[in-house]
């Protein structure tokens, strides 16, 4: 699906009670598996105790979401969630990029996925030397590699210097392979000077729904 019209991109950051990650889990399973107006979903946690989990989500436009938003499952997952998380913080993000593969994805708990999220701080006036690069970087990773399975690219609204970028990935050799390609090394050397911070987390995801190529750039 190549959308025309910038689609609706949310992170959110969660801290959930590690006691019920296991509840947290199911839940988000059921949420996700059948939330049929996204486009794309994934929820992770990036430490052992299962403390610190983000979850992303996309939609093809702010109907299909109010739509989501509307549904009775929606709304009780959302009761749910106030007695597994500690606190959450919505983070709405402008996207930049979005591509996934062809397959569509369904994946629970037990998968050896591995999905890492950048934060990434932009010099004032580096914005578009930095998008054009990570843009095609992204495209060219999604086309080439096998075993990536989607690059999300969005700035935090009204910050168009913070940068997040979501990939997700089959193994870990997978990840590591990528790294050494040609193309990813000289996206790194396009933008060394560009880039003033970076914070990467890696992932092991819950749950990752994909409709399947799904693709967006401005």
């Amino acid at each position: 699906m190549n959308l025309e019209n910038a689609p609706v991109l949310n992170l959110f950051r969660l801290e959930i009670n590690p006691e019920k990650h296991e509840i947290y889990i199911q839940k988000v399973e059921k949420y996700m598996l059948n939330a049929k107006n996204a486009l794309f979903m994934q929820s992770g946690h990036e430490d052992q105790r299962e403390y610190k989990n983000y979850l992303i989500e996309s939609y093809q436009n702010d109907d299909a979401y109010q739509k989501h938003e509307s549904l009775s499952q929606v709304q009780q997952f959302e009761r749910d969630l106030k007695d597994i998380v500690n606190s959450q913080v919505k983070v709405k993000l402008y996207p930049e990029f979005i591509s996934t593969k062809p397959e569509k994805l369904a994946i629970t708990h037990d998968n050896q996925y591995v999905v890492y999220l950048t934060e990434i701080g932009v010099q004032l006036g580096k914005g578009d030397e930095f998008a054009n690069a990570v843009m095609k970087e992204m495209k060219t990773a999604v086309e080439k590699e096998d075993g990536i399975l989607a690059m999300i690219a969005g700035t935090i609204m009204n910050q168009p210097n913070e940068w997040f970028s979501l990939e997700v990935y089959k193994t870990e050799e997978t990840y590591e392979e990528y790294h050494k390609t040609k193309h990813f090394k000289k996206y790194l050397e396009a933008t060394k000077y560009v880039v003033e911070s970076k914070g990467l987390h890696l992932l092991k995801p819950d749950c990752i729904m994909d409709q399947g190529e799904i693709f967006y750039r401005p």
